[in-house]
């Protein structure tokens, strides 16, 4: 058989193929190949995409879970250095408790025992306790004294008796009205210390008529947005259509308040812009009885824009709707961030100082604070237990239907207030040309009132207030204020929070805030 035979062919060469490959089809370029091409490509694409996503909302989860680990490190931190706090604090107030006995006195000589005349020596040992009750207390006063000396802040302007800071109000802000008790008199010693405490609500009541003016105020003030809406709803009233808008402007003006330098010129324009069109009679309204919306009555000023009796109801009723924005903006965004307050206390300070909305010559500020006093009266000194629904309705705590609304709730529009508080009456006017609307004696009137309470009388309410009127706006306390400032957040930080009872929670954030102080600013209290 040769090589080139037929069989040996069949053996070893490349078997013959009954097809051709794919690629060389001529239908390879038809539409209905591309079709089928095009699908089998977006079905991958499908499946790639859909795997990338699931691999991202993994990511995604895996990130929140460990967003959530550490916001619950930080609060366990937080939480740990606060008792730890605490219980320096605790083991600092047995350790004073503690007292090492005196040794017994030597035994009498062996002369004629005299029983009757044993009574005798006991003058000169109650002498003794006198001189030994009367010498810390001069030593205190000594100190509290040379701590007032100038030191920079403020230099003479404080006496050295603010530094008992709830004595007399300081004579760096003149507050001949301003009602601050002192916890003891300095010119005696303080021999009964509990019975000076709680003869101070006996000392508070002078603030008390201005509180219940405020609810008068602010029951005048829903009298007049009852009648104005009615009148409103009269067949070719010009207040028809107008008021609402007018009221929606205003609030979304005042919720786009923020904290960037210039950022506010345009909603306090357009706010001032519509307080004057209702002031100066392009929208009419009936005249209203101002001395209602004021505290105090008020004669004629010269040189004052307005001085008669009435002004237009529907600037009052503006004015009403600039302090309920106000207020809502203090509850819903400085709760959780007080820095928020800021930009609002200095847009309230703008529209309440200004010339053209004052009336003989003073702002209607008292518009604004009467809703202070119903939201937030822990801030003029009214005091109440958490725990008890007389309680709660005494310090705000405010109802959502039948029921109360939740603690953290509380204490967030609590925070939210105080700091917006501490923004409107710590205001810096001394070189502006207009007047102060609300001064530092208010704040200071406000803070007496709470750090002033007895012991059985303190809520955890008055602790997170107080907190938020602090943190953030101590600076400007002191530049208020100085040395006496310093004696009165000794007192609010350090002093305050021993009496707390066991169910105050926010006590301790008093005791860290004064860490904070001295670790940040350097601010040594205890």
């Amino acid at each position: 058989m040769t090589r080139s035979s037929p069989l040996r062919r069949s053996q070893f060469s490349s078997p013959d193929r009954g097809y051709r490959s794919s690629f060389l089809y001529d239908e390879r370029n038809t539409e209905l190949s591309h079709r089928d091409a095009l699908a089998a490509a977006q079905a991958e694409h499908d499946r790639i995409r859909e795997a990338a996503l699931r691999v991202y909302e993994l990511h995604e989860l895996k990130e929140e879970h460990q967003r959530i680990l550490d916001q619950e490190r930080r609060e366990q931190e937080r939480l740990k250095a606060e008792a730890e706090i605490a219980a320096e604090e605790r083991r600092l107030q047995e350790l004073r408790a503690k007292t090492i006995p005196k040794p017994a006195p030597p035994p009498p000589t062996p002369e004629p025992p005299k029983a009757a005349e044993r009574p005798q020596p006991e003058k000169p040992a109650s002498a003794e306790v006198r001189k030994a009750d009367v010498a810390p207390a001069q030593a205190q006063h000594t100190a509290k004294a040379a701590a007032a000396q100038p030191n920079g802040i403020l230099g003479n302007q404080v006496k050295p008796a603010a530094a008992s800071p709830f004595g007399v109000s300081p004579a760096s802000v003149s507050a001949p009205k301003a009602v601050l008790t002192t916890p003891a008199p300095q010119s005696k010693p303080a021999t009964r210390p509990q019975t000076a405490l709680q003869t101070q609500p006996q000392a508070r009541p002078p603030a008390k008529p201005a509180a219940d003016r405020y609810v008068q105020i602010h029951q005048e003030l829903k009298k007049l947005r009852k009648d104005i809406t009615a009148q409103s709803k009269v067949p070719g009233s010009p207040l028809k259509g107008k008021m609402g808008t007018f009221r929606r402007e205003i609030r979304v003006a005042i919720g786009q308040l923020t904290g960037g330098k210039g950022a506010n010129a345009q909603p306090t324009s357009k706010i001032m812009s519509i307080l004057r069109e209702s002031l100066g009679g392009q929208v009419p309204s009936p005249p209203i009885q101002v001395s209602g919306f004021v505290v105090e009555s008020r004669e004629p000023v010269e040189g004052a824009a307005y001085n008669d009796e009435t002004l237009p109801s529907l600037f009052i009723y503006l004015m009403n709707i600039c302090a309920k924005g106000v207020i809502n903006q203090f509850i819903n965004e400085c709760g959780p961030n007080p820095k928020a307050a800021d930009p609002i206390g200095v847009f309230t300070a703008q529209v309440f100082s200004h010339k053209d909305f004052q009336w003989r010559g003073q702002s209607l500020i008292d518009i604004l604070i009467a809703k202070f006093r119903i939201v937030c009266p822990v801030l003029f000194g009214f005091r109440g237990s958490d725990k008890t629904e007389r309680g709660r309705l005494a310090i705000g705590w405010r109802k959502d239907g039948p029921s109360w609304i939740t603690e953290q709730s509380h204490n967030d529009r609590m925070a939210g207030l105080g700091a917006g508080f501490a923004s409107i009456s710590l205001r810096d006017f001394s070189k502006a040309s207009k007047v102060n609307p609300y001064p530092p004696t208010h704040y200071w009137t406000a803070f007496a009132g709470i750090v002033n309470s007895p012991p059985n009388e303190t809520s955890n309410t008055q602790y997170v207030v107080l907190r938020s009127m602090i943190d953030g706006h101590e600076q400007r306390f002191l530049n208020f204020y100085g040395n006496a400032a310093v004696a009165a957040l000794r007192l609010a930080l350090v002093e305050f929070p021993k009496q707390a009872p066991q169910n105050a929670s926010a006590a301790g954030s008093l005791l860290a805030l004064a860490e904070v102080l001295k670790v940040e600013g350097g601010l040594v209290l205890a």
